[in-house]
């Protein structure tokens, strides 16, 4: 039944405001109860005056109020609802549809709110309903609300992007059926067959209402690890998703820094991460800020590792077309940081591998006995090493190869000639270079020949035409050593200008030290899960569901194969989320579907407003009848002293709980609102205290999180704030109170985090907003700590503040120059600094875990790095709570004397 744009589950119950007249006499001809008396004496009896006015009928406001009141309890029992204008009302069962894609995650809580309201509106009319969630198995079960509510509540969203298709069967089935009304909550995106499933639903339920947000999705598409940053792609949905950044994290989850992009007018974008290449290749997950989705999460292997090349080239040609290095070089470029040999230099090999190169490239040339050993150690260590051949190779082939080479005169020179050039084979399946195509036009036209041995063709890469190797390799040690079987430049093949080249060297750097364990499960042809991704873009254990993936081949993710990592552990292969090119906007014009956004209105149900109403008016007819009765005077004091014995605060506990922080010493942080930096804050902390109860004489308490807007401050000896340069600036109170708290002998302890992005002179985000903070504080002049510096000196003699990064600036309130000249064992001003910046992310290399090791390790001797940061936050709280003591002159002699002994 609609009333205008009123429903009523009940409507017979409106029937009661029938009788709302006979309720307006009855109230009348009843009247109130009579006055009571007490008898007085009798004397005062004789004085009294008869008082006859006592009121016969009720007051008509009061009647009124009353009449009100019952008219409002029958229409909340009639169970009105307000229905927004266009729905449609329906007797039969509902049937939920929703699209639990990656692509619906960002706003996946709206979309369960939008359905929970759905089902509510169908319990109120006693309707039966069903869910199905289109990326689950195509089940549907009819049930009652409250069991279909249960069911909508355990669907989550999937981290692929399935078809629809599979679910027509069940739901024009259940249609059939059971009729009823259809509503698709979707993500607005074509996906794999968003229109075809549109149009069978038009037919199948006509009218259908089409649920989409407003908030359109976006995705990490790749991520190149150029030769200055690493280039993140970034793609939108042509519907316009906001600009934003996205956030580089290493393997064990902490920041490594940030990256603004901008679409501008286009829906592509490209997001430049400049870091020094070590932290870029710590790299091992990039996710946009805000967008939380497993298409907003972009997995990195070692394949997105940049290489570190070297090159030794040998002979050197006059023309730079005819050196053997120059195809090289322009084709690893791209894909690589290069290091060459330098002129006149004796020992490139031995330099270039002290570099860290991870594959060094040979072009044709005779190794000394010295230069082999090395290599042969590089090799065992997990190096990857490229030889060229070529006139030296031919004419004194050494025993640093992976097949034997025929051996015969200069003539021939162990090379082989032809009138006719070779064309390349096609690449066998078990080949590193399966999946390229070689180009007709490349061709060889010398090359040096293999000697025919057991096991040639498991070594042999790329073959020519006639079945002679081109290209042949071998494991050696931990690493892999690979021979081309022609020279680095054009004189025995045009192969060095064609694309193919440039393709079957990124794929040995790809390759590049991923042999042993990864190789013995590639040759099985199935990688395992390792870790996947959710539909929230979280990276976890392996999915129940999760099957091998095949080594061999392009992957994209499905049901049986979620985004994440597969493989060995120890190189891992990463499958992302996102496999297309572009978002396709989900089509529907023409067709027979009603679509409406999520935040469109939908039915109100009026029952608890009119009940509060009524409640309300209740309330006042008590207070009437209160007021009118004769003991109301006598009532009053003692129902207002309940009153406030009931509505009393209890202060003693809120003074308690104020003066809490002054019964401990404690350290403290500032809660900035992104949950990682608090998370790593509170960890550091945590550890720094076990430290200090450990080490000296200080037991802090446990470490607290302030709110400078709220909190007190005076409490706390040093308060850490890691600076997030995408948080809002504060506000000119709280810089007010931390200029007091700094003042009255606090020491705030700044840490940018980015001390692995200060170079080439130019300042950091994180730089710019906390300069932009520290003008509103009026801080003292602002220095690059000395070595010199007490806080150095306080508990353990250090060189610096290292954090989860070793080396970075610390900056700390100036100091006046030296008068005298003379060598002082330790500089600082007459106090304690009230401010301290530093910049190497210090609470993420004091953070432990409950066994005392780093949570968030960095560099190859993370054990070291972790004691160095603990002894620098030793050295900070020291230096708070002491200040300059050990800078005083007087205690040198002693200091001296100890140091004799």
């Amino acid at each position: 039944m609609n009333l205008l744009s009123l429903a009523f589950s009940s409507p017979w119950i409106l029937l009661a405001l029938a009788g709302a007249p006979a309720l307006y006499f009855l109230l009348r001809v009843t009247p109130p109860p009579p006055r009571r008396v007490a008898f007085p004496p009798l004397r005062l009896i004789l004085g009294e005056r008869r008082d006859d006015a006592t009121p016969a009928r009720t007051p008509l406001w009061l009647l009124l109020l009353r009449i009100a009141l019952a008219v409002l309890i029958v229409l909340a029992m009639a169970g009105p609802t307000l229905v927004p204008a266009g729905a449609a009302g329906s007797k039969g069962p509902l049937l939920l549809l929703i699209d639990n894609f990656w692509t619906a995650a960002p706003d996946f809580s709206a979309r369960q709110a939008a359905a929970v309201k759905l089902l509510e509106d169908a319990a109120r009319e006693n309707r039966p309903a069903a869910v199905l969630g289109l990326a689950e198995k195509p089940f549907i079960n009819m049930e009652d609300p409250g069991a279909a509510l249960a069911r909508l509540r355990a669907l989550a969203p999937r981290p692929w992007l399935p078809a629809r298709a599979p679910a027509l069967p069940a739901v024009e089935t259940f249609l059939r059926q059971n009729g009823g009304d259809a509503v698709w909550l979707s993500d607005g995106m074509q996906d794999q067959d968003g229109r075809a499933f549109a149009e069978k639903l038009a037919a199948l339920a006509p009218g259908a209402a089409l649920l989409t947000g407003e908030r359109p999705p976006r995705a990490l598409t790749s991520a190149r690890n150029g030769s200055e940053s690493l280039e993140i792609g970034v793609i939108r949905a042509p519907n316009g998703a906001p600009d934003g950044v996205a956030r580089a994290f290493d393997a064990h989850g902490a920041a490594l820094g940030d990256a603004a992009f901008s679409f501008g007018g286009d829906d592509h974008a490209v997001a430049r991460l400049t870091l020094p290449l070590q932290l870029r290749n710590d790299v091992a997950r990039l996710a946009l800020v805000g967008e939380a989705s497993a298409g907003g999460v972009f997995l990195l292997d070692s394949g997105a590792r940049r290489r570190r090349v070297g090159l030794v080239g040998g002979a050197k040609a006059d023309q730079p077309l005819l050196s053997p290095l120059y195809y090289l070089r322009k084709a690893l470029a791209p894909y690589a940081d290069l290091r060459e040999e330098k002129p006149g230099e004796s020992d490139p090999i031995g330099r270039l591998i002290g570099e860290g190169a991870d594959v060094l490239v040979l072009a044709d040339m005779v190794l000394s006995p010295d230069a082999r050993e090395k290599l042969k150690k590089f090799l065992e260590a997990g190096g990857t090493l490229v030889r060229f051949a070529g006139p030296h190779l031919a004419a004194a082939p050494d025993d640093l190869l992976p097949v034997k080479l025929r051996r015969g005169g200069r003539t021939l020179g162990g090379a082989l000639s032809w009138e006719r050039p070779k064309t390349l084979a096609p690449f066998d399946e078990n080949s590193p270079f399966a999946g390229l195509n070689p180009p007709a036009d490349a061709n060889v036209s010398r090359q040096i020949l293999a000697e025919p041995e057991p096991g040639l063709p498991q070594k042999t890469w790329a073959r020519l035409v006639d079945g002679t190797p081109l290209a042949t390799a071998e494991a050696r040690g931990a690493g892999t050593l690979v021979l081309f079987h022609i020279a680095a430049e054009t004189s025995w093949s045009n192969l060095p200008l064609s694309g193919l080249f440039v393709d079957m060297l990124k794929k040995i750097l790809d390759r590049a030290g991923s042999v042993g364990p990864v190789a013995a499960i590639q040759g099985e042809g199935l990688l395992p899960a390792l870790q996947n991704l959710d539909g929230f873009g979280v990276l976890g254990p392996p999915a129940a569901e999760a099957r091998a993936l095949p080594a061999k081949g392009e992957a994209k993710p499905d049901s049986e194969h979620p985004p994440g990592y597969y493989g060995a552990a120890e190189a891992p292969r990463a499958l992302n989320a996102f496999a297309d090119g572009a978002f396709t906007p989900l089509d529907v014009s023409g067709l027979n579907l009603r679509p409406q956004n999520l935040a469109a209105p939908r039915a109100v149900d009026l029952r608890g407003p009119l009940l509060l109403a009524a409640a309300l008016l209740a309330l006042a007819d008590a207070f009437a009848a209160f007021w009118l009765g004769e003991s109301w005077r006598r009532r009053a004091a003692p129902a207002a002293l309940a009153l406030l014995f009931v509505l009393a605060p209890p202060p003693a506990q809120a003074q308690d709980k104020f003066y809490q922080p002054a019964l401990t010493t404690s350290l403290a942080y500032v809660v900035t609102g992104d949950s990682h930096a608090d998370r790593i804050s509170a960890q550091g902390l945590k550890s720094l205290s076990d430290t200090l109860s450990q080490r000296t004489s200080f037991n802090p308490g446990a470490p607290r999180g302030v709110d400078p807007a709220r909190d007190e401050l005076a409490f706390y000896p040093m308060i850490y704030w890691p600076v997030s340069p995408d948080a809002p600036q504060p506000s000119a109170q709280i810089a007010q109170k931390i200029a007091a708290y700094m003042k009255q002998g606090g020491l705030m302890l700044f840490d940018t985090r980015d001390a692995a992005q200060q170079f080439g002179g130019e300042a950091t985000p994180a730089q710019d907003w906390l300069k932009i903070f520290l003008q509103k504080l009026d801080p003292p002049p602002l220095a690059a700590a000395p070595k010199n510096h007490v806080i150095f000196r306080t508990f353990y003699l250090l060189e610096g503040l290292p954090g989860r990064v070793e080396n970075g600036p610390t900056y700390i309130e100036a100091l006046p120059a030296d008068s005298g000249g003379e060598k002082a064992p330790a500089r600082a001003g007459d106090g304690v600094s009230p401010l301290i910046v530093a910049s190497t992310d210090l609470a993420a290399g004091w953070a432990s875990d409950q066994w005392g090791e780093a949570l968030y390790p960095a560099g190859s001797d993370a054990i070291r790095a972790h004691e160095l940061a603990l002894r620098g936050g030793v050295n900070i709280v020291m230096y708070t709570l002491t200040g300059n003591y050990k800078a005083d002159q007087v205690h040198v002699p002693e200091l001296l004397e100890r140091l004799g002994q």
